[in-house]
């Protein structure tokens, strides 16, 4: 390892900077996972959710709540359709869906 007294402190500060920049790095890279798994289970989950309502308005004959819960479902769908950007620090990840 580098003998930090032999080092000019010019250069140890700016190591110091390339570390912290690749620190923020993968915290960005991180953050951008973890946004990007919250809005698939977000996603799916509320997806599901409204083919369960559907598939119960079906058994029940309930064409009110079928009528329902079928535009909501295809409105669900449809924000969907183009994909979404989440981002963070400045970079973005473009997520698709289906």
């Amino acid at each position: 390892m580098i003998n930090d007294f032999a080092m000019d402190p010019r250069i140890k500060k700016q190591l110091n900077v390339i570390k912290s920049l690749q620190a923020r790095s993968e915290d960005t890279v991180q953050a951008l996972y973890a946004q990007a798994i919250f809005e698939y289970s977000l996603y799916h989950y509320r997806k599901d959710d409204l083919q369960e309502r559907i598939d119960q308005a079906l058994l029940n004959k309930d064409k009110e709540q079928f009528n329902k819960y079928a535009l909501e479902y295809k409105q669900w769908l449809e924000s969907h359709r183009e994909g979404k950007i989440v981002v963070e620090d400045g970079f973005e990840l473009y997520l698709t869906f289906e």
